[in-house]
């Protein structure tokens, strides 16, 4: 197995197709598509072709044509702060026609005098998205292990922290898109997997590393062994941990008392990827999708690739570039003189002509991802949850391409 392996999923969502004893409505996005212009493959093909600002213009603009008149009515939920995720969960899942989910939005905090201009309903999408990807909430994981700087992927074992997991997971997917639709930066970064998920982009062995980077390294040391593999004592069974709760699934079926061996080690290791980055989450997959959709077609969302939807969905940054430089690291031929070195001259001339996108774009390149935590460069972590500096290094002129997403 290498790192071309592609895990495809493609899910039919339907209305009802989540908990039966679930009483709020279960939407269809097709009702969504209903209510856009036509929209042919070739205008989505010419508009991902787009510069990202262009294609966000495009993006908006069909945008508008789902959002309702506010002559129509609106969204207002009355929130306690003090319980702020249930009164928020059972106002917003009791709207039950997609039309309603694309009504103006007001929020009210009871007992607190205000008129909500935005910055109310702003504040709550902060508030609320604090609460659902805390870990309290055990619906996400996060990847760096730091909430700080990490990204969020599903949890596997989310049904043994909130036993209505499914219901909340479409909540989730419904309050992003929402986000989306009213321009609201959220501020919860998704994993990168997670974000190819929504875009039906194929997943690939090198994207476990955004979600469990110990299970990742541990899979590529023992795809790169010859041989005694089965001295590892390995069974085609898997363990999940999160908090205090611990799962078990079996990857065939009596894989618990399979061993690993030389022979099927390429088998289990497809299996261990297939179930960590798609069977052990396809229910709550399901329905966080179900969710987004409702609001958010996907073929709306598919003009952008898997870096523009983080963008899209937690704003573009402004990177201070004196910040940048006085955390970086220079290795290889550049560590002698640093920043007077031409090339790192260069570089930092080159990067002080980037526009802002291009800017964030770079630090994707490097970082696999686009944001950076509220200190700044000097609380960049890597995948450890260890702080890292930015580091340029010289390569072998042999080698003609970057290397990215170092840590």
């Amino acid at each position: 197995m290498g790192c071309c392996l592609l895990l495809f999923a493609f899910f039919q969502i339907e209305s009802g197709g989540c908990d039966p004893g679930d009483t709020t409505a279960l939407l269809s996005y097709s009702d969504v598509d209903n209510m856009l212009p036509e929209i042919l493959p070739q205008d989505l093909q010419a508009a991902a072709a787009l510069p990202f600002n262009d294609k966000c213009i495009w993006f908006m603009e069909l945008i508008s044509s789902l959002q309702r008149p506010w002559a129509e009515g609106h969204i207002r939920l009355e929130i306690h702060r003090n319980d702020l995720l249930q009164e928020s969960f059972d106002q917003f899942m009791g709207i039950n026609r997609s039309i309603d989910l694309h009504r103006w939005m007001r929020v009210q905090f009871v007992g607190e005098l205000g008129i909500d201009a935005g910055g109310l309903e702003r504040e709550w999408f902060t508030l609320l998205c604090a609460e659902l990807f805390s870990q309290d909430q055990g619906l996400f994981s996060c990847s760096a292990g730091e909430t700080v700087a990490g990204s969020y992927h599903i949890n596997p074992i989310s049904h043994l922290s909130n036993p209505k997991h499914l219901q909340y997971f479409h909540f989730t997917g419904r309050i992003l898109a929402k986000a989306i639709m009213e321009q609201i930066v959220v501020p919860a970064m998704l994993s990168l997997p997670l974000r190819k998920q929504i875009l039906s982009i194929p997943i690939t062995f090198s994207d476990l590393e955004f979600v469990d980077v110990d299970l990742f390294r541990n899979l590529c040391w023992l795809r790169d062994m010859t041989r005694d593999v089965e001295q590892l004592g390995l069974v085609f069974a898997v363990d999940y941990q999160f908090g205090g709760n611990k799962s078990t699934y079996e990857l065939v079926p009596g894989g618990a008392d399979i061993a690993v061996t030389d022979e099927n080690k390429d088998e289990y290791l497809e299996l261990r990827l297939r179930h960590r980055m798609l069977d052990s989450i396809v229910p709550q997959l399901q329905s966080f999708l179900k969710g987004f959709y409702e609001v958010l077609p996907p073929d709306l969302v598919s003009v952008f690739d898997y870096q523009e939807l983080e963008l899209l969905m937690c704003g573009l940054p402004s990177l201070d570039i004196a910040d940048w430089k006085r955390h970086t690291e220079y290795l290889g031929e550049y560590n002698r003189l640093g920043p007077k070195h031409r090339v790192i001259k260069w570089f930092w001339e080159v990067l002080v002509t980037f526009t802002d996108e291009e800017r964030v774009r770079l630090l994707q390149f490097v970082t696999g991802c686009g944001g950076l935590p509220a200190q700044g460069f000097k609380a960049l972590q890597s995948n450890d949850g260890n702080f890292r500096k930015f580091n340029i290094q010289s390569i072998n002129k042999i080698v003609s391409v970057p290397n990215e997403n170092t840590y």
